[in-house]
């Protein structure tokens, strides 16, 4: 067979034309495959990134959630704190009404203390001035005893008269009995008995007179009583509700006579006597020691 010339170039032209659209093919199937390559690179990466910014958020999100849980915990713990408050205040409120209520208590004991203290300082003025009134006439005492002790028998015998026995707490006979310091300076130039004046306070501690401790333990002014502690022989013996120039007896140890202490003035807290002993101690019969106490 022969081939034509016009054959020949159609045929070199045919096969131009498919060599120029296979390369175009081929270009553009190398640049759609590049394309495709560059996409799913992309892809991929964008799928990276999408992962990584999941993992973040997960993060995030984990760490959300254990700042809930501890937001959570602290909130618990702020309620239970607010719960513990809350006691605590209506403790702290009990705990003030009470020392409001103690305070008024102790503003009214203040007051009443004070009324009392002020009573008490009008009645020691008084008993100042009294007092100083007793402490000018025992200055006239004093030269009134150094007349006495000059008196005859005759004058002696008057005073006496004005003097008193009477009976003691114990039921047994007094002797004379002082009713003011006069009448004790009489007493004193018998020479019978001892004599020791007191002036006793309220106190704690027992004040000795001779042979007798004595602790005043209340008085009643007016009603003219009073109530002391005397503590001798190592005994310690009550007499109360005592009243004034009332001979209150009690026995010591190797005295036939009783022990007297007779009190003449009865103030608040105070009182003013004096105690009377025998002279001579005398051997006293078992029963009637024994009696005595």
């Amino acid at each position: 067979m022969f081939w034509k010339e016009g054959d020949v170039m159609n045929e070199i032209k045919t096969m131009r034309t498919t060599w120029v659209l296979f390369g175009v093919l081929f270009l553009f199937s190398l640049g759609e495959g590049l394309y495709t390559l560059r996409l799913s690179k992309q892809f991929t990466e964008i799928g990276n990134r999408l992962d990584s910014t999941v993992n973040m958020q997960g993060a995030t999100i984990q760490k959300l959630t254990r700042s809930l849980s501890e937001a959570d915990e602290r909130f618990t713990g702020l309620q239970n704190d607010i719960g513990s408050t809350q006691k605590r205040l209506g403790t702290a409120q009990a705990e003030l009404q009470r020392t409001r209520q103690i305070s008024s208590q102790l503003a009214k004991q203040h007051k009443e203390t004070a009324e009392q203290l002020s009573s008490q300082l009008g009645q020691l003025q008084q008993e100042q001035v009294a007092t100083k009134g007793t402490v000018g006439n025992l200055s006239s005492d004093v030269s009134g005893v150094k007349q006495e002790v000059g008196l005859t028998k005759e004058e002696l015998a008057t005073t006496r008269s004005d003097l008193q026995r009477m009976v003691g707490d114990l039921g047994v006979q007094s002797g004379l009995i002082a009713r003011n310091h006069d009448e004790l300076a009489e007493l004193r130039l018998r020479g019978e008995r001892a004599y020791f004046e007191f002036d006793l306070r309220k106190v704690k501690q027992p004040q000795r007179f001779g042979t007798v401790a004595l602790a005043l333990q209340k008085t009643d002014v007016k009603r003219q009583k009073y109530t002391l502690r005397l503590v001798a022989d190592d005994r310690t013996i009550e007499k109360k509700d005592k009243t004034v120039n009332e001979p209150v007896q009690f026995y010591q140890d190797g005295y036939r006579q009783p022990t007297e202490i007779v009190v003449n003035q009865i103030y608040k807290d105070r009182i003013v006597g004096y105690v009377s002993v025998a002279k001579q101690k005398e051997v006293r019969s078992a029963a009637a020691a024994f009696g005595s106490r």
